[in-house]
């Protein structure tokens, strides 16, 4: 940058209040160590953000500054450009009015851009300035909605003139049935595990989950709701006309060649009913142990507790933390030609080869308790609980364990000793607890940096006492994701895991059976050389896979 340019900039800094002189003077010595610009090296150091650049860069340019979070962009726009070239040049149509296009660019000085723009549509464009993380957000709301977005405005219509919807056997004559199928596609091929349709007062808003952080997309017309919840329902066998009551189905989905298991759940709200479709993929037999990210220590360990022939292994953490994930990843290890392993779980979510796999079912009496009594009359080696959830379940498990079998299975606590005190709570004895249980895996996921954008990082302080370390006292750099068009804008692609591996020495077994606390026995644990979920955190944040604000957003200082 010129040396005029670069006054110019520090003088605008300054007049703008957004940074101080010492800032100033910090990013100028972190530039002559690093490299880069004055206001990405702001950037980096938490000093600005990516909006206030957009703001100071707008003005010295002379454009019109668009904050896209102001205002409900029109995303029929995305007709007017190609999606990839959006991409490319980082640029959305914002609106068009009286034949003249507001094109919000990350780079109103792209000439080619805006000259390309104007051929493809015939009409004068005016450059608006904008931060290209917005911008990459705005064109993956934009493209990925717009596929079902352009049978809206038909699916309206349709659901306004009440077309009974109990006729589907021909996609094309209705609509919603291209609406809903149009959106699963969508959100399976943005990679979601989720699907949250949930109207409101005045609108409809359309959510999904992505790597376990929820994100807005367009939504169609409040007045196609009715019809959308009406065509889940008939898809998941539901009750069309019970608009009263919460209700849970499900249906399966083919994507890509791929068939999706979609679980349903319809629950009615003040201002209609909201349905959320979790999305199952079959992709367990693709996952092995050293594809969760754990660290070789843990890994070799729990390797050496799943390969003994009884006892009881428990995975804990919260709902969406990848704990199925792990037990059929570990299962996929134990399940040889030559032994009998057997699941029962609520729901299947994956298909496991080599593994014969029971449906819990409350109607039918088919209970985790049940169940299990029934599967310890089928000679099983292995046994995998999907949950232990009471003493009656908790109490069978513990048998099995006891009398030659494995049993893996969850429990939902925050951390790995707090499932021995959990297993008590249930009525579990002490010396049952200490003689069965092997090892406890708690585990945590956390989005993983971008490799496409990822850059130095200068977290702030409460977040670098949010995982237990002190501010200025950092051995190594930290990494982030800028955001770019492979990651949506966001800075993170995909999650991994952190893990927390608790297995019961001698030691730890007679603690159990005095009935020590759980700090106790955490204590001890610890200075045998059990790695906490808050230290595995920051080893990957030292690796550069994960951020701090990940680890104090999924584990905080535990």
């Amino acid at each position: 940058m010129p040396a005029e340019l670069l006054d110019d900039v520090r003088d605008q800094l300054l007049t703008s209040g957004f940074v101080t002189k010492a800032q100033l003077d910090a990013a100028h010595a972190r530039i002559q160590k690093e490299g880069g610009t004055l206001e990405d090296t702001l950037v980096k150091m938490r000093i600005l953000l990516d909006s206030q650049v957009a703001v100071l860069r707008a003005q010295r340019m002379g454009v019109v500054y668009c904050g896209l979070a102001d205002f409900i962009p029109n995303l029929q726009n995305a007709d007017l450009v190609p999606e990839e070239f959006a991409r490319r040049h980082t640029m959305y149509p914002l609106f068009v009015l009286d034949n003249i296009v507001t094109l919000v660019m990350a780079d109103p000085g792209d000439l080619n851009g805006i000259d390309q723009v104007l051929r493809r549509t015939r009409m004068e464009v005016e450059p608006a300035l904008s931060s290209a993380p917005d911008i990459l957000a705005l064109i993956e709301r934009a493209y990925g909605a717009h596929k079902y977005l352009e049978v809206a405005e038909e699916s309206a219509a349709a659901a306004a003139a009440e077309i009974a919807l109990e006729a589907v056997g021909d996609d094309e004559a209705q609509p919603v049935i291209k609406l809903v199928e149009n959106l699963l596609t969508e959100a399976v091929h943005q990679g979601a595990s989720d699907i949250h349709v949930e109207p409101m007062d005045k609108h409809l808003r359309v959510r999904i989950r992505v790597d376990g952080v929820l994100r807005e997309v367009a939504a169609p017309p409040l007045q196609v709701h009715r019809a959308m919840v009406s065509r889940i329902k008939v898809l998941a066998r539901l009750d069309i006309a019970q608009t009263r009551k919460p209700q849970d189905g499900a249906f399966s989905h083919r994507s890509a060649g791929r068939e999706i298991v979609v679980r349903v759940s319809i629950l009615p709200s003040i201002y209609g009913e909201a349905a959320v479709l979790r999305l199952l993929r079959n992709e367990a037999e693709s996952v092995s142990l050293p594809d969760l990210g754990m660290d070789a220590g843990i890994l070799s360990r729990f390797r050496t507790e799943i390969a003994k022939p009884h006892g009881m292994i428990l995975v804990s953490g919260p709902t969406g933390s990848g704990k199925s994930t792990t037990l059929y990843a570990a299962l996929k290890e134990v399940a040889t030609p030559q032994k009998n392993v057997i699941a029962i779980e609520d729901p299947v979510e994956y298909r496991q080869p080599g593994v014969r796999q029971i449906q819990v079912n409350p109607d039918a009496h088919l209970t985790f308790a049940n169940g299990l009594r029934s599967i310890l009359r089928q000679d099983p080696d292995v046994v995998m609980v999907g949950e232990i959830r009471d003493a009656e379940t908790a109490a069978i498990a513990v048998q099995a364990a006891l009398t030659g079998h494995l049993v893996f299975s969850t429990v939902h606590t925050n951390d790995s000793v707090s499932s021995v005190v959990r297993l008590r709570d249930m009525g579990v004895a002490a010396y049952l607890i200490s003689s069965s249980l092997l090892a406890v895996m708690a585990q945590r996921l956390c989005r993983r940096v971008c490799p496409e954008c990822k850059t130095p990082d200068t977290p702030s302080d409460r977040l670098i006492h949010a995982v237990g370390l002190e501010p200025g006292k950092l051995d190594f750099t930290p990494m982030r994701g800028r955001g770019c068009s492979r990651c949506i804008g966001t800075g993170y692609i995909k999650r991994i895991g952190i893990y927390e591996l608790f297995h019961m020495t001698d030691e730890l077994a007679e603690m159990v059976v005095r009935g020590e606390s759980t700090e106790a026995i955490r204590d001890r644990a610890q200075s045998q050389g059990m790695q906490t979920l808050r230290d595995d955190g920051i080893r990957k944040i030292r690796e550069g896979t994960t951020t701090f604000e990940e680890v104090a957003r999924v584990a905080g200082t535990g």
